[in-house]
């Protein structure tokens, strides 16, 4: 679908992905790692305050595409850091493109190394996170950005995780996306500092496969209530059309 913002904001290689739902507007290029589906379905997994003012910021946030698709559902500042300054300016491109910049503002910065007497007392916080572990038998490019983006180079599970509880208020939340091989690793995090997992909710990719994909919310300093397992989504019907469900949080 074509724009006639287009022509001042989209760079020669890249292209403009539309999501008919939300009607918002993503500037992407194959140079980078692109949005895929578990940011989607991370935006859709996140439950936003009801009351009139809340803070909230998207960690490893990439081409901002997690505030974009949750700016329709509220009217508060939406915030994102994303290490990788290319994906910060696509990202800012796209923030206009959508005419959202005064509602959405994405920065370039390292979550290490984030100003924590700005960004504190927080009352949601959302991460897509690098999946992968670093190990000597591991053969990446460490500097492109595909393998910042998918491996732990920059940013480990336990950093984030720990950084996140310093950042929130108690009782704030926060809302990951992740791969279930590491589900021992991130409830192990979690509890270290001291989260309480509220609700995982699994991703199949086809009706016969293993999970590919968990969403979490976890509370910081929460109690421990019981955790809500809810029903599972599945990406992909055999004829690999896309799940009702899928439909859904695609085109509404």
């Amino acid at each position: 679908m074509v724009f006639h913002e287009e022509e001042s904001l989209v760079q020669a290689n890249e292209r403009v992905d539309f999501f008919k739902r939300e009607k918002i507007q993503l500037i992407q290029s194959s140079d980078f790692f692109n949005m895929s589906a578990d940011a989607i379905l991370l935006a859709d997994f996140i439950q936003l305050p009801n009351k009139r003012h809340f803070r909230y910021i998207d960690l490893c946030s990439g081409n901002g595409v997690i505030p974009l698709l949750l700016s329709v559902r509220t009217q508060q500042k939406l915030y994102g850091i994303e290490l990788q300054s290319e994906l910060v300016d696509m990202a800012q491109r796209s923030v206009a493109l959508n005419g959202l910049t005064d509602q959405v503002e994405i920065f370039q910065g390292d979550v290490n190394q984030i100003d924590l007497s700005y960004w504190r007392e927080m009352d949601i916080i959302s991460c897509n996170p690098p999946y992968f572990l670093v190990d000597e038998n591991t053969t990446i490019h460490h500097k492109t950005p595909h393998a910042i983006a998918r491996h732990e180079l920059y940013l480990t599970l336990d950093q984030w995780v720990s950084q996140a509880s310093r950042m929130l208020k108690t009782k704030g939340k926060l809302f990951l996306v992740h791969r279930p091989n590491r589900l021992d690793d991130l409830t192990e995090t979690l509890l270290k500092y001291r989260f309480s997992i509220h609700r995982i909710k699994f991703v199949y990719p086809k009706p016969q496969s293993q999970a590919n994909m968990v969403l979490i919310e976890a509370i910081y300093q929460g109690g421990r209530h019981g955790v809500k397992i809810e029903p599972p989504i599945v990406v992909h019907q055999e004829d690999n059309s896309y799940t009702p469900e899928m439909m859904d949080v695609y085109y509404g």
